[in-house]
């Protein structure tokens, strides 16, 4: 089988010519993802050429019809050989993917951004939201004891009848701190959604879905919570195909779209990677030494993402970001990210689907991440300036960011 591309009117068409079974739908699935994750999401498959069409292969003409529509894209047959057309007819789907002129092939028409900021090889559009008040954040229990190993009952908080925008921290889900002590790690919960990555060895994420209120079961050492609506809708994209933008580049320019030196930030994007660390054992675990950070026992607790990890994935990353006045004492859960921020974010990892463009609803783009068999781990995101030494930060392709000003952060 041979495909061919071309980009006309926004449009990609790719000709296929011979035959589409079960060994080639997999190399037009890929042909057909690689154009998703260049940002094109209006897709035309000319099958004139096609001598043979399987059920494999009206498979993955469904599933990418089904994954456009999904994001307001839209894919379509033109042109069906024979052979295609009675595939297609037989199993009553002719209707679905061929005809003329589809209303789903137009463009649609999106809402216009209040500016547009373009700097250093990446594009910002800036949607002005309704939120005239600063998002309210603050820390629950403590990261002191981290250090000795010495959590015990009466620091184990639950989140339950809470609604934050977003929180992050270390937890765990289960019915008490006995429950979870084996299996506290990094968590981050927003817009109802909490994901967490056990530390007891099984390396495997969990979490749970609600409305409102989080569930009693989710449970925290410690946190930072976010609560309140966001000020802005920042989409972004690399201005050349290949190119990548930097942790620490894309929240300066959140900062700069919501004039603050304090936000709040809730990222869903593309990433071309992630860096950062997680928890191989609970830390409510009882040490063996006096000092969770001492080495070696360090290498079993604490596991570094050497090199960057979760490459072409869709990461949901929040956080605090912060660009303090000299002297100005900030939270001690905040780290250094890039030159002159410091912050602290965590981010789940999901097997990649496209982002739909233009203004996108908070909670309902934040839920549709979270299908079965799609999150892949959660980090707490780190920046390594070591130079060639390091793992550098995480990179983003394209995506999303709702930020809103914090006032203040409070205990």
């Amino acid at each position: 089988m041979e495909i061919t591309r071309s980009v006309n009117d926004g449009i990609v068409e790719l000709v296929v010519v011979g035959r589409l079974d079960g060994y080639w739908a997999d190399h037009l699935d890929a042909a057909l993802t690689d154009a998703i994750r260049e940002g094109h999401h209006r897709l035309r498959l000319d099958c004139s050429q096609v001598s043979f069409l399987s059920s494999a292969g009206i498979g993955v003409l469904v599933k990418f019809h089904k994954e456009l529509a999904r994001i307001n894209g839209s894919f379509s047959v033109v042109n069906p050989s024979k052979p295609v057309s009675t595939a297609l007819r037989i199993t009553r789907l002719i209707d679905v993917l061929v005809g003329p002129a589809r209303a789903d092939d137009a463009v649609v028409a999106l809402e216009r951004p209040a500016r547009r900021i373009e700097r250093d090889g990446a594009g910002f559009d800036v949607y002005d939201l309704a939120a005239r008040t600063p998002l309210t954040c603050r820390t629950v229990g403590s990261a002191a004891p981290l250090s000795t190993g010495a959590f015990a009952d009466e620091h184990c908080v639950t989140l339950e009848s809470l609604s934050p925008a977003f929180a992050i921290g270390v937890g765990a889900f289960g019915d008490s701190f006995a429950d979870c002590r084996t299996r506290f790690g990094e968590l981050l919960s927003v817009a109802g959604a909490t994901a967490y990555q056990p530390a007891d060895g099984t390396n495997v994420p969990d979490y749970l879905l609600g409305t409102g209120a989080l569930a009693p079961d989710v449970r925290v050492l410690y946190c930072l919570a976010c609560d309140g609506p966001f000020s802005h809708l920042i989409r972004f994209e690399t201005l050349q195909p290949g190119t990548t933008i930097g942790l620490a580049r894309l929240l300066a320019a959140c900062l700069e779209a919501a004039n603050a030196r304090s936000v709040g930030i809730v990222v869903v994007a593309e990433a071309a990677w992630l860096v950062g660390a997680s928890l191989r054992r609970s830390p409510a675990e009882r040490l063996e030494d006096a000092d969770f950070f001492a080495h070696p026992g360090i290498r079993t607790r604490l596991t570094f993402t050497a090199e960057p990890a979760f490459a072409r994935t869709v990461a949901l990353a929040a956080g605090v970001v912060t660009r303090p006045a000299a002297g100005e004492n900030t939270a001690a859960q905040l780290r250094p990210i890039g030159a002159d921020c410091l912050g602290h974010l965590h981010a789940a990892a999901f097997r990649f689907r496209p982002i739909r463009k233009g203004p996108i609803d908070f909670a309902q783009t934040v839920s549709g991440l979270f299908e079965a068999d799609q999150l892949l781990g959660v980090l707490h995101l780190l920046h390594d300036e070591r130079g060639a030494a390091g793992a550098g930060e995480s990179e983003l392709v394209r995506g999303a960011c709702w930020v809103g000003p914090i006032a203040e952060l409070t205990s």
